[in-house]
This record gives structure tokens, sequence and C-alpha cells, in this order.
């Protein structure tokens, strides 16, 4: 029943949209480990710093 629909629709407005959800989910994880990557090694590098200025 939804396929009919969804092919009616894509035949009415003339041009079909391909959405590939693969490449999408791909690059938010991709997005995500470097966020994290980023806040945590910023962490560590002001924990570095101040193990740093606690020493001298």
């Amino acid at each position: 029943m939804c396929k009919e629909k969804c092919n009616s629709m894509v035949e009415k407005s003339g041009s079909p949209l391909n959405i590939d959800v693969t490449k999408i989910v791909k690059y938010v994880c991709i997005a995500g480990v470097l966020i994290v990557g980023i806040v945590f090694g910023t962490l560590c590098y002001m924990k570095i710093l101040n193990r740093q200025n606690e020493i001298e």
C-alpha cells in the first residue's frame, strides 16, 4: 500500500528523490567521533598543563 502511494507521489512530482541513508549515518558517526576526540583531547591537554604548573 505505501509502496504504491510513494511511487505515485514520485510520478506526480517528476523528480525522484534518492536518499542514501548509509552515507548520512557514516558521516554522522565520523562527526561524533571527531567531536568526542576534540573534547577528550582538550581536557587531557588542560590536565597536563595544570600538572606542569603544580610541579613548577
